[in-house]
């Protein structure tokens, strides 16, 4: 089986410069990676768990797509999730299932790791969810920021918690900011 072909496109946001890698022919989208403080950090972030990539403007319609939804997301549209473009190897049935719900968590509002382990048929599972959270592929489609501890206080987040607070300020949720 030959290797696929992995691209990256990076472009900026409110937040920072962000980026995702993807297969091209047939689109693939592999990973999101949330904004950064500057491009060098997002370049090395991605090289470091993929290695040298070609960045190019595809004229891939999925490609653009993504980039579109996700800057449309930084202008308050909803995003568009690819669901069938989106990478799953990796990830088990349980895993992509709360993948699925937390996607299901409207802008602006937020769910506890217990909720969305209840939600999953397996109520004792908030560490479970956790670190699903902690290992979403695909970042800010799949709003992991909008899950938050018991107490409402944000917990862990990939990007960092100040990151995580910038994002559900932005959206106007009612988390604590303890």
């Amino acid at each position: 089986m030959p290797i696929p072909r992995l691209y990256q496109i990076t472009f900026y946001t409110r937040f920072g410069p962000m980026g995702f890698v993807h297969e091209a022919d047939p689109f693939l989208l592999r990973r999101v990676y949330l904004p950064r403080l500057d491009l060098t950090a997002l370049a090395e972030a991605m090289t470091a768990e993929w290695g040298l990539l070609r960045e190019e403007f595809h004229t891939d319609d999925s490609a653009q797509r993504i980039r579109s939804s996700i800057l449309g997301y930084f202008a308050g549209k909803a995003l568009i999730l690819p669901w069938d473009r989106m990478a799953r190897e990796g990830l088990t049935a349980l895993q992509w299932r709360t993948l699925e719900i937390v996607a299901d968590i409207p802008a602006g509002e937020v769910r506890s790791y217990g909720e969305i382990a209840r939600q999953i048929g397996r109520p004792k599972a908030a560490r479970f969810v956790g670190s699903v959270m902690a290992s979403n592929p695909f970042p800010l489609l799949i709003p992991c920021h909008r899950v938050v501890r018991q107490d409402r206080t944000v917990g862990g987040f990939g990007g960092g918690p100040e990151l995580k607070k910038r994002l559900l300020d932005f959206e106007g949720a009612d988390y604590s900011s303890k």
